[in-house]
């Protein structure tokens, strides 16, 4: 992978072409690491001037609180802050993440970006792991700053999207067993991009300051790593450049075969991760496809709810009227039979009278 400064920068990815050969797949992957190593080289300068973040922090209290069970409690709910990477000196140790207030929108148009601190620093030290989405609270319902139900409502709705959030899980502190930072993005590119250069900080925390993971470790670098606070250089296995003697010398030929394979290891780790990538994208489009058919179900049950209920007015509506034409029509039946009576008594008397008179003639 050519990796020199000021080369042509790859715009498009293989994953988006249909894929007719293997050759054609090779280019794609040769094209993905190329913008992956660049969006790297470029990530810690992006992050030093800011990336526009919404952030909840949720504590999980060591001991049974009046919150729950767990004495669950979000110290931060919804608020627009900016993300930035501060240095406090020339160790990644002694870096921290700041969470500063982004202005209002006027302060925003004249260009004037306060940084004031709207929460406390997290340093790169106490950072656990970081992972795409939610994890540990359901997203839908997380909380929000303001009280308002309109507003409430616009918040929930704009939560719904997994694929914007980014967690980052941090050590304990006295007062919590555990912290967790959820992150929305704006898009999805800037979720996975600040996923990727979260773990490449982190991962550079551990290879610079951290504990060792390759064998191979220079003089200098082993007495770099004896410098470092916290450094586990002697984790390190046996070096094959370093001897009792330090006049010995090494084959040139033996070192460029060392490196050649270092460089092919390096190679394919990457290209192992950046195809997880295509499945992290595939399963969370799945997800927002499950999300979205329970949604539709759940407003499919809500409307035949209605209209069970809207059924089950009318038809009580119906029974009502049913009972009232009932209790009418004895009443009617009632009248009938009166009027009946009285009809045969008007005709009897009727009679009589008839029958009188004729008897008087």
């Amino acid at each position: 992978v050519d990796g020199e400064e000021g080369g042509p920068e790859v715009t498009t990815g293989g994953w988006k072409h249909d894929l007719s050969s293997r050759k054609d797949r090779e280019e794609g992957l040769r094209d993905e690491v190329r913008i992956f190593e660049t969006k790297v080289k470029k990530f810690y300068p992006l992050l030093e001037e800011g990336v526009d973040v919404t952030v909840w922090q949720l504590n999980k209290g060591a001991e049974v609180g009046v919150d729950g069970p767990s004495g669950d409690e979000f110290a931060v709910k919804s608020s627009s802050m900016t993300l930035k990477l501060h240095r406090r000196g020339d160790l990644l140790v002694q870096t921290v993440l700041t969470f500063n207030s982004t202005g209002g929108y006027l302060s925003k148009a004249i260009g004037r970006r306060r940084d004031k601190a709207a929460h406390e620093p997290l340093p790169l030290n106490d950072i656990l792991e970081v992972k795409a989405g939610c994890v540990g609270f359901d997203h839908a319902e997380l909380p929000s700053s303001s009280s308002k139900k309109g507003k409430s409502s616009k918040v929930k709705s704009e939560n719904m999207q997994s694929s914007l959030f980014l967690t980052i899980k941090a050590t304990a502190t006295p007062m919590a067993s555990s912290r967790s930072y959820f992150l929305r993005l704006k898009s999805r590119s800037t979720r996975n991009d600040l996923l990727s250069g979260m773990r490449g900080i982190l991962a550079d925390l551990q290879v610079h300051e951290g504990v060792s993971i390759s064998q191979i470790q220079t003089p200098a670098a082993a007495q770099h790593a004896r410098r470092m606070p916290g450094s586990a250089h002697k984790n390190a296995g046996p070096n094959p450049f370093q001897g009792k003697r330090g006049d010995i010398m090494v084959p040139l030929a033996e070192v460029h075969d060392l490196i050649n394979r270092e460089r092919e290891s390096y190679d394919r780790l990457l290209l192992i991760m950046l195809q997880g990538s295509s499945d992290l994208k595939e399963k969370e489009d799945e997800l927002l496809s499950l999300r979205g058919k329970l949604h539709q179900s759940m407003a499919d049950c809500a409307e035949k709810d209605k209209t069970q209920a809207n059924d089950s007015k009318l038809i009580m509506q119906l029974s009502k009227k049913l009972e009232t034409l009932l209790m009418e029509n004895e009443d009617l039946r009632d009248n009938n039979d009166r009027l009946n009576g009285r009809l045969v008594e008007v005709e009897c008397e009727k009679m009589n009278l008839a029958a009188h008179l004729q008897q008087q003639k």
